[in-house]
This record gives structure tokens, sequence and C-alpha cells, in this order.
């Protein structure tokens, strides 16, 4: 691996600390005296393990009776960490009672922190830190169904050395003290990525920096995560990517930065220069990073041309290091692809077409036993599919064995369990394509293909996009969402998981006529926007955060934006904001790697709240990280969950 790194520290200076030292009758003695901040509990707390949920070690029995409410004294605090240097923390518990006196009641409650990685211990009010991670706590006091909250702000300070490929030569014996010297424009690095704005899910460990050196006569480097809770660098060689240097975090420097940060504020990104002697220092431009408050969840599915395969990657695992094959060409026919699939939302089954356009034989797969359901393929043909929030039935479409695949083409349904079509949605003379279930099963959203013309399912131009809605005895007529425009091409409708708005995207026709640079499959102008479920007198989004290039992109905007899928749940960002994750393939760079041609997944935020309203509510986007770089990875599904594999 590159760029690991091992980590150092100076002990911070003493300080004094508020010490519980005894409780009776009601009343507390406290004795403040000078202490270091001690390290025995935070290295035995590590930062391994979830970084949010209930529990740690508490100290009262809890059953205080006869109390009115609680408060936490100090209600805020704040205390610094480092490696191997931990933190304590005194709060106490102040009890009233129904008639309005209040006493000290610190021994009795029980006490828990919400975040045990951080704050693994508290007792009797002592709160205990890690010394590994900071970030933002919530400590609470609890007695019968009374509780109490204050919250721990944990500031850190690390340091880090790289090792390996990142450190050679070897670097100087103190790696900061050259960064002293003096300011020099002419030796800034350039950040290359990740991309500015970007939002982070914080168990994606991997995501790597990537900048140009500035000068040759840089030798040193400091990749420093600072705001106004988090001060972590760390130190290195250039290791060579291209024209430049690449940096991946080891999980402990991950751990320090996202863990510090999840659900907090913007941590800012940058990168110094100098050389060993400390002769000049040249600072790169800043990048904003954000870490959501809960982790990203589910089983993520997307096919890849070199492999012809389906392949898998779980964000529920800690110990997966690269995305596993879950369906192949052995798994069909032996010979053709396996691609445009679909998974049902638990993760069980999957349902994939053979042989792309003009083929289009279904393969329905149970993903747990890795093998065919009933018939290894049906009689009947489909080309792109969607599946009932139940995993009962899925829906798909199938045109190309119309004359000259031409005229209108209906929806078509078919049984979860035998592949086998049950029956048809009546389009009334449209033709269908892209289909998308929403989870409430309440609509189905689709591309309106233009009939008149002679286009592959898989290549439909003159689009726009329709949908229906669930009735008391089936479906309603199809309804218009967004009409075709001339010059465009509006294609792949996606439902949001709040089932209230939809991303699709728009190709712009070369010269304003349709063609092959937008037929709906991997364009160069595909543009990624949003638009509200039902539509009503909105007008589409654009997603321009998610859309806009990256620094190694230049100033070009055809970057193939295209086959966006979401994420099934709702996210935490932060105590008062949910978020949205989606992926789609594009052709923009991800930072320094060559440009090979290929399409790569990539990942980006949407807030909810925002969609509606005509705002762009994206975050920049990210590459994730497991992916193969020597193949084009398209249409990444998601699951609830990326179901065990039997043996």
């Amino acid at each position: 691996m590159i760029g690991t790194s091992s980590r150092f520290a100076v002990a911070p200076a003493p300080r004094w600390i508020v010490i519980v030292m005894a409780c009776a009758a009601g009343a507390c003695t406290f004795s403040p005296k000078p202490t270091a901040t001690g390290g025995a509990a935070g290295a035995a707390a590590g930062v391994g393990g979830a970084g949010a949920g209930s529990g740690g070690a508490s100290g009262g029995a809890g059953t205080t009776m006869g109390l009115a409410s609680l408060r936490i004294d100090p209600p805020t605090a704040v205390v610094s960490v480092s490696p191997g240097h931990a933190a304590t923390q005194a709060f106490r518990a102040f009890g009233k009672t129904a008639t309005g006196a209040e006493r000290d009641v610190t021994a009795e409650v029980t006490w828990s922190a919400d975040r045990t990685l951080l704050v693994p211990m508290v007792v009797a009010g002592l709160a205990t830190t890690s010394d590994s991670v900071g970030g933002v706590v919530g400590v609470r006091a609890s007695s019968d169904a009374i509780t109490a909250l204050a919250t721990l702000t944990i500031k850190l300070t690390a340091a880090n050395v790289a090792t390996g490929a990142g450190a050679t030569p070897p670097l100087p014996a103190a790696p900061a003290q050259p960064f002293g010297g003096p300011a020099d424009v002419t030796r800034a690095p350039e950040l290359v990525y990740p991309n500015d704005g970007v939002l982070l899910p914080p168990n994606l460990n991997g995501v790597e920096v990537h900048f140009r050196p500035g000068s040759a006569m840089n030798t040193l480097y400091e990749i420093a995560f600072a705001n106004g809770n988090t001060d972590v660098r760390v130190f290195t060689r250039c290791v060579t990517l291209q024209d430049g240097c690449v940096y991946r975090p080891d999980p402990s420097v991950w751990a320090e930065v996202a863990e510090t940060n999840r659900g907090t504020g913007a941590v800012t990104l940058t990168v110094r220069g100098t050389d060993d002697a400390g002769t000049a220092v040249g600072q790169s431009a800043s990048v904003q990073m954000t870490f959501s408050k809960d982790d990203v969840r589910g089983g993520l599915y997307y096919w890849t041309t070199t492999l012809k395969s389906i392949e898998r990657w779980d964000f529920a695992s800690t110990t997966q290091t690269q995305a596993e094959t879950v369906v192949s060409p052995a798994d069909g026919d032996g010979t053709t692809c396996v691609g445009c699939h679909a998974i049902s939302h638990d993760g069980t089954r999957m349902v994939a077409t053979l042989g792309g356009q003009n083929d289009g034989r279904i393969l329905l797969w149970d993903i747990a036993k890795k093998v065919a359901m009933a018939k290894p393929f049906t009689q009947q043909h489909s080309q792109f599919e969607s599946w009932n929030a139940a995993g009962t039935t899925f829906v798909g479409v199938y045109t190309d064995d119309h004359p000259n695949h031409m005229g209108p083409s209906n929806l078509l349904l078919f049984d979860g369990t035998t592949g086998l079509k049950t029956g048809e949605i009546d389009l009334g003379g449209l033709r269908g394509d892209h289909p998308d279930w929403s989870r409430d099963e309440q609509h189905i959203v689709f591309t309106s293909v233009d009939v008149t013309g002679s286009y592959t399912d898989q290549r439909p131009q003159k689009s726009g996009l329709a949908y229906i809605e669930k009735t008391s005895s089936g479906w309603g007529a199809p309804l218009p969402l967004l009409p075709y425009v001339a010059g465009k091409n509006r294609y792949y409708p996606a439902v949001a998981p709040t089932n209230d708005f939809v991303v699709f995207n728009e190709s712009t026709c070369p010269g304003g006529t349709s063609g092959d640079d937008c037929d709906a499959d991997t364009d160069p102008t595909a543009t990624l926007f949003s638009l509200p479920l039902p539509p009503g007198n909105a007008t589409p989004t654009l997603l321009a955060k998610a859309n806009a290039p990256g620094v190694n992109d230049g100033t070009t905007t055809a970057l193939t934006n295209t086959y966006a899928k979401w994420s099934p749940f709702i996210f935490q960002l932060d105590e008062m904001h949910n978020i949205l994750w989606a992926t789609f393939s594009s052709k923009r760079r991800y930072g320094l790697y060559p440009d090979n041609g290929d399409l790569y997944i990539w990942m980006f935020a949407v807030d909810p709240a925002s969609a509606s309203g005509g705002q762009d509510p994206s975050y920049a986007a990210f590459c994730l990280p497991f992916q193969a770089l020597d193949t084009s990875n398209h249409i990444a599904q998601w699951t609830e969950q990326a179901v065990p594999i039997i043996p």
C-alpha cells in the first residue's frame, strides 16, 4: 500500500483538570490538581469500532427516585488530545424534585456517552477520552426516564510520518521543522484531488490525495487536515503518479480525520512543500471536505466491461479490500456479457440480461446461492428492469424485436421467482424505456422514446420523461413528466428514496440533431439534472456541483455523467439535516490517474430538502476507490444489504 504512515506527537504541557474526588450525603468535594493527559485509556480504546452508538462504561444505579428534572454541569466542555495522551473531563449531575429542591446526584445517576469510540468510559461523571480521535460527543446522565445531556468537544492534534514508499529516502528526524521556513508562492504544490466541496461517508477509507509538486526544489511535503477541532498532519515524500504525487491515508489517519469530523463542519485540506533544509515553503490552495454523521451502508453492484461481469462492494464490511465478482459470463451462456442488471431491494436476487442490445435474454439469479432461479434463461426478453419494493415483481422493456426497432412499446411485468412475463402495462401508444419503480410503489417513471425513429432500447433518441401512478385497480394512464425538446435527449430517470423527485440525464445533440452523440449510451454531453415528482410546473435543476469537472478536466463539461442510481436509505448529514447518496458513471479524470477513456463509478450526496426548491441540492462527487481502473464500470445498482454468498 502506498502512503501508509506512522504517528508521533509531543506531549502537551500539563494543565488543570477538575477531578471528582468523593461524594457523600448529597454533597461532593472537588480538588483541582495539575495533571498531564493520560494515554492508557485512550490506547486501550484504539481507533476501531463504530463512530456512533449508545453505551459506554457508566457509574451509578440510575434509580434515583422523586426527581422532576436533571441538569449537567458544565453543559459544554472542551478538551484536547493527541496520540498517547488522552484526556479526562469531570461532569456533575444535579437533580431537582417537584418542590424545586436541587441536590448533587452525580454518584447516583447512570452515565453514558453516545460515541464510545471517542469516550469509551464515563464513571461517576468522569469522562475518559480516546487519544486517537476527536469530535463532538454527547454525555448523558439518566435516572429512570429523566435524562440530561452535556456536550464534550474533543480537539485532536496528530502528526504522522509516512512510511514505505512515501518515505524514501527517510524523512528528517523532525519533519515538521523545515516547514518553519519563509513562504514562497513559487514553491506552492497544486492540489488535484479530491474535489473542492466534497461530502464523504466516514467509513469510506481509501480516498486519495493527489497533488503536483509545485517546484522541483520541493523534496518534503506536509498534507494537513484542519479546522477548529482538527490538526492532523502527514509528512511524506512524493509518491509518483503521472506528473504528480499521491497519498492514501492508512486507517489510523483516516479515523483521525473522518471520525473527528463525523457530522460536524468542513475540514480544510492543504499541501505544503519545502526542501529538507526548510529553505522556503509553498502552500497549495485549499480544498474543503465534509463528513456525514452516518456511515453509508448497503451493497453496490456494477457491470465491468473487461470482465463482462457484475462486481459487488459491501459498504458494511470491515474486511473487504477489493470488489468481488457475483455473476460472470460463465454463469450465463459462457460467452456473452452479463449486464443491464437490477437487484431486488433486499439484495437476494438479481435480474440481468445477456448480450446487450438485440439480445436481452433474461438471467434471474439467486445471489446467495450463486445459481440461476428456475430456468437459466426465460424465453421472454427484456433490456432494462426495476424491482418493486417487496421483490416479487420486476418491470422491464423490450422493443428490439419490433420491426426496425420502431413503434409503441408497453412496460412488461415479470414474476420475481420464475422470471416469466405476467402481463403488460398499457402506455397508450408511447414507447417506454429505462423504467424505475419508486420505493413506495406508487409510481413507475420511464423514458418516453420517439415512436417514429429506429432505435434500440440501449440507444434511444428524441426522448422525454413520463410516469404512471398506482390506482386501486392497477396503473393509470401515462402522464408527462418532462417533454422531449428538439436538440436534447432526456432519459434514464431514477426515483429518489424519498419518492418525491427524480434524477435523470440530458444530452445535447451536436448541431441540434439526434445521432450517436446523444443516443443515451455514454453520450459525451450526458449531464445530471433533478426534477420533482409529480412535476407540477417545476423545471429541471442542474446538479451543478455533482457535474462539475475536477482540476485535471480543465474547463470541459462534456464528462459523460450518466447512469445515476440511488442508495436506498436516508442518512443523516448532521443532527439537523438528512442526505441521500447516489452513484453515476463518468469519463471525468480521476485526479492524476491517466486518461484512458474508461468510465468509473463516482458518488455524490444530495440534500433532499433542496431538491424541489430549484436550488442545486448536490455536492461535489468523488471516485469510489475500490473499483478497477483498467476497465469501464457502469450502472452501479444499490441494495439494502450485500447478502452473504453460500460457499
